[in-house]
């Protein structure tokens, strides 16, 4: 790792983001390598900038002129991708300097990860002894040749970076394929910034699932210059930010960290974090993946726990973590009414939320009351609420959840209910629209059965973040609650 950090200015990050004319060094002919996709992926998406093969052997590249060398390319590029053999790669970067490319993403590998032996259980140290000799040498050359220069890189060994407001995605991911996968990133206001490529890409298919909306992908790769922190400083000042993603091994400057989070604290904004490499082994392969030392896994719990960043452990709790802080309005408590069409599922609900710390109080007599006014008679009003499945039949949950939110009485309101049947909410549509445009609680949708997507259409168009089993709901809960609570 570099032992100083130079940061990203405004100007820099622009160049990644809203890049108006980029070029691939080393691009392919054929649309399938690795090379070759990012012209492909650019045209997909109708990226409107201009995009400048680079290949000394070919004239022309998937229907676009090519040219010998980035120095021949007639206008200056905001952002090259240098994808050749990692022995080329220090005269593309001397290339790249002399034409005042802005920012360089080296997806080439081979600048000392990977390496042979048998390593320590410890993950520590430099590894040095089983890296390649003529990786650590390259590294070397790369360093000296940006030492000074106005050229910023990201990389070696990543995935590349996606700009959704640019429509950019300039990388050979499989995620920006739409015409294999049929479907793409959908936009909105999260971030994620990455050590690994394909987790960074895979995070943000998975947000799909989920009605997550996404603007930025960074795939950080051996951070020979910037790292996932200079981008995350810069990324966190943007408007269109809201939630920010960290899958990280390692972080060279704790102090930083802390900084960010009072930073995202200060601004209103959510910072989450997978901390990779916890144990032996995944500290061994993390150091072979991209250098990184994973360090003390108790001290990076401190440390994330002292900057009052989200730490998830898994690919579902990050999936809802990301979820329920993206859509989710902010919690004043820690006070939840649960609204449940099942006795047994309110029931096991309410475990779930007081495992975690959340209140489920026992609502007054005047609130139980109103809610009494719109189920049977032989449902339960005091909190849960059990409305029994009578009132699938035709009730409205509007009616329940207003009487609620009016009183103050709660911080949240999850419901919990089956939604397995196509056409559950059609009815209930505009009655949740209008106790979301009247009132601040946030509601949050707890299907016990698999939801019709029918019913998920509805509730992503109305921003309600659902979960399908007790314990997730409970959990997305509680990380709402605790975004709204001061830092430590």
């Amino acid at each position: 790792m570099c032992a100083e950090r130079r940061g990203l200015d405004q100007a820099e990050f622009e160049a990644i983001v809203d890049a108006k004319a980029i070029a691939i060094i080393g691009a392919s002919s054929n649309p399938e390598s690795l090379s070759g996709r990012p012209i492909g992926y650019l045209r997909q998406h109708r990226y409107d900038g201009r995009i400048y093969p680079v290949n000394p052997s070919r004239d022309e590249i998937q229907g676009l002129k090519a040219y010998p060398s980035i120095t021949d390319v007639p206008e200056q590029v905001d952002l090259a991708m240098v994808a050749v053999r990692a022995e080329l790669v220090p005269s593309a970067l001397r290339d790249c300097v002399e034409a005042g490319v802005k920012v360089a993403i080296i997806v080439s590998s081979g600048f000392g990860e990977g390496g042979l032996g048998s390593g320590s259980d410890s993950g520590s140290g430099s590894g040095s002894a089983e890296r390649s000799g003529e990786g650590d040498t390259l590294r070397e050359e790369v360093l000296r040749i940006i030492a000074g220069a106005d050229l910023r890189v990201i990389g070696p060994n990543c995935e590349g970076v996606w700009s959704l407001p640019n429509r950019m995605p300039f990388t050979f991911s499989p995620v920006a394929d739409t015409e294999k996968t049929g479907r793409s990133l959908i936009a909105g206001d999260v971030a994620v910034v990455s050590h690994s490529g394909g987790l960074a890409f895979a995070v943000a298919q998975w947000g799909l699932e989920s009605g997550i909306g996404f603007n930025y992908v960074f795939s950080m790769g051996n951070e020979i210059d910037l790292d996932a922190l200079s981008v995350a400083e810069a990324v966190l000042e943007r408007d269109d930010l809201g939630t920010l993603v960290l899958l990280v091994q390692a972080l060279d400057d704790h102090q930083r960290v802390v900084r960010l989070g009072s930073r995202a604290h200060e601004l209103g904004k959510h910072l989450v974090t997978a901390k990779l490499g916890r144990s032996a082994p995944g500290k061994r392969a993390a150091l072979r993946h991209t250098l990184h030392d994973a360090g003390d896994t108790a001290a990076y719990d401190a440390l994330f726990e002292e900057a009052g960043i989200h730490q998830v452990l898994d690919e579902d709790d990050l999936v809802d973590t990301v979820q329920i802080l993206s859509k989710g309005r902010p919690m004043a408590g820690r006070r939840v009414a649960i609204v449940a069409t099942s006795g047994g599922a309110g029931v096991w609900l309410a475990d779930a939320c007081d495992a975690v710390g959340l209140e489920i109080p026992v609502l007054s007599d005047g609130v139980q009351q109103a809610i009494a006014e719109h189920m049977p008679g032989y449902g339960a009003p005091q909190n849960p609420v059990d409305l029994t499945a009578q009132f699938l039949t035709g009730g409205e949950f509007a009616k329940v959840l207003a009487a609620i939110c009016a009183s103050g009485e709660v911080d949240a309101i999850v419901i919990a209910t089956s939604l397995a049947a196509a056409g559950r909410l059609d009815h209930q549509r505009d009655g949740l629209a209008e106790v979301m445009a009247t009132y601040d609680t946030p509601l949050v949708m707890f299907s016990y059965t698999t939801p019709a997507p029918s019913n998920v259409e509805i509730l992503q168009e109305l921003n309600i973040p659902y979960f399908v089993t007790s314990r997730r709901a409970a959990h997305a809960v509680a990380r709402l609650a605790r975004a709204g609570e001061p830092l430590p």
